[in-house]
């Protein structure tokens, strides 16, 4: 039995690893270890094969139907995620790279699919690499699902967690995420009007209606 547990995030980062090494030719323990932003340590591949996840035959490394998937999955937000800050928000492909880090391990597969159609289901990342098709891409859908809203259409006293953020003003996105507003982020709407009024991490701050509606959202239920 291996002792190394891993997170959800570090498993996602290796299965990325393999993925992204595949792509490159590469299928070696050392070389994906190295791609890996977890930075664990080999054995932690032992940890993946026990979940079923990979398969291993001396220092090579292959996804098994279960962690193509997965892997999938992780790419497709990944990918989407530096198409959406570089087409949408005009941040420098650097800054993608961090966000879409951050993004990949914070949506839902509803959201991916929603931004997915907002950029007209791209074929490709910034860098050229190839998206994963989805859902949406297959059915060449051209309106966004109802599960995403600008936060100045979101009911009061709903919970809400942040999707992305649809703004090019750099002023206005630190001004954001300065109030703790970023992908991921979980907050409450105490008022509606005339300013929008949210908590987030038990602080309360006033919003705009027009700065509202550049963040997007999609509705949690209440014990979420």
């Amino acid at each position: 039995m291996n002792e190394h547990k891993l997170t959800d995030r570090e498993v996602d980062e290796l299965l990325e690893a393999i993925w992204v090494c595949r792509e490159n030719g590469e299928k070696k323990v050392e070389a994906i270890v190295e791609m890996s932003h977890a930075r664990v340590h080999a054995a932690a591949l032992d940890a993946l094969e026990e979940e079923g996840l990979v398969e291993r035959e001396r220092d090579e490394v292959q996804l098994t139907k279960a962690g193509e998937e997965r892997a999938r999955k992780i790419i497709r937000r990944h990918r989407l995620a530096e198409r959406l800050v570089v087409d949408v928000l005009g941040l420098s492909l650097e800054q993608a790279e961090e966000f879409a880090c951050h993004y990949e391990h914070s949506v839902v597969p509803e959201v991916t699919d929603g931004i997915c159609t907002l950029l007209g289901h791209p074929r490709e990342c910034p860098h050229g690499h190839p998206i994963p098709r989805g859902e949406d891409c297959l059915e060449n859908r051209t309106e966004v699902s109802q599960v995403l809203m600008p936060l100045c259409e979101v009911p009061c006293a709903r919970p809400v967690k942040v999707a992305y953020l649809r703004t090019r003003d750099h002023d206005r996105i630190h001004q954001l995420v300065s109030m703790g507003i970023s992908p991921g982020a979980v907050m409450r709407i105490h008022q509606c009007s005339p300013l929008i009024v949210i908590e987030i991490e038990q602080s309360e701050f006033a919003l705009d209606r027009d700065i509202a509606g550049d963040v997007y959202v999609w509705l949690l239920q209440e014990d979420q």
